[in-house]
């Protein structure tokens, strides 16, 4: 198997003051990730949230290859609506040549509203927009003189340069989500698919499972070995110290994405979360329920159990660890990254 380190480096103090230490704690992360023999390290690209202060996952990325070596470097994801694709063409290109070709990039739709009204980007044509950027970009990678004709987009006899140094072009990945719309973009592109962390299990497999049944009406194979599971993961020797320690920063992490949720526009920045908890409409599953369907908190041995059984019983050939989230600290999500690359992946390599 193959394990890939989620980072989604949260803002959760008040203090400006605290974005850069929070930033560079996760690139200490990304560093350690490769010291401890992880395959990759995905980032992820958010705006205008305290969820995550990264705004663009290519920036962060070039920035995360210069500090490591040989450790891949992905996106999960890159939301191409928001990017010109020329300028998204030549950054993932000059990212995947400044890295040595170790680019693997995720790229997605986006599915939160507000983000699209900030951006002034028409919400219900991000579908069709999306289908032509992710064209350019791989025409732009792949040939010189391209040359493209869409309903939103116009290229005329373009080269780039860098180009990838990944031939025909680095790895691509699409986000998808239940509908069978999402996945069967993947299936006809040939592309793995990406689900979220902090979605419940039963729903990420079963958007798992529709993708194996996609490929296979459509005769193609399950790229397996590529598609990372990714999972909230915490591990700690004691399992009660393994369920406490990440309580409050899930909690604001399941809360925030609530929040966020609700929101046609502006930013939830500076937005009581603690008002909104009071007052919103519905309740949220208790703590206990999402250790039950959704986190992976526990000791290495169970860690391991949980993992055997991605794999044996669902055919997960690559997971994905999501430590850093909220108010998770530094020195912990260092301990669990220890514990997790020394008394879990071991088993599986």
């Amino acid at each position: 198997m193959k394990f890939g380190l989620f980072i989604l480096p949260s803002w959760s103090t008040d203090s400006k003051h605290e974005q850069s230490r929070i930033l560079g704690e996760a690139v200490e992360q990304a560093q350690y990730a490769e010291e401890l023999g992880f395959d990759a390290v995905w980032l992820a690209e958010h705006h205008f949230c305290r969820f995550g202060i990264v705004p663009n996952a290519i920036s962060m990325g070039l920035y995360v290859a210069a500090k490591t070596k040989k450790i891949r470097i992905g996106t999960a994801v890159s939301v191409l609506t928001f990017h010109n694709p020329i300028f998204a063409a030549e950054e993932t290109a000059l990212l995947d040549a400044l890295s040595g070709g170790r680019l693997d990039f995720g790229v997605g739709r986006g599915q939160v509203v507000y983000e699209y009204g900030n951006f002034g980007v028409d919400y219900d044509t991000r579908t069709e927009k999306f289908g032509e950027i992710l064209d350019i970009i791989i025409g732009l990678w792949t040939q010189s003189g391209f040359t493209y004709h869409g309903k939103f987009y116009q290229v005329d006899d373009l080269t780039v340069a860098p180009s990838p140094v990944q031939q025909p072009h680095p790895p691509l990945y699409m986000a998808v989500s239940r509908t069978p719309a999402s996945i069967d973009a993947a299936v006809e592109r040939n592309l793995p698919i990406l689900t979220s962390p902090s979605t419940p299990d039963a729903d990420t497999l079963e958007i798992v499972h529709s993708y194996y049944e996609r490929c296979a009406a459509a005769g193609k194979s399950p790229m397996v070995e590529q598609m990372p599971f990714f999972r909230m993961v915490y591990l700690s020797d004691d399992q009660q110290q393994a369920e406490e320690d990440p309580r409050h920063a899930m909690t604001w992490v399941h809360d925030l994405n609530g929040l966020r949720r609700t929101l046609t526009g502006g930013s939830e920045i500076y937005m009581d979360l603690d008002q909104w908890r009071n007052t919103r409409s519905e309740q949220p599953p208790t703590y206990e329920s999402l250790l039950e369907s959704t986190a992976y908190f526990g000791t290495p041995d169970r860690i391991v159990k949980k993992i055997e059984k991605l794999r044996d019983e669902h055919g997960i050939q690559y997971f994905g660890a999501n430590m850093s989230y909220g108010s998770m600290e530094h020195s912990k999500v260092m301990r669990s990254m220890e514990l997790f690359a020394k008394e879990v992946m071991p088993h599986f390599k």
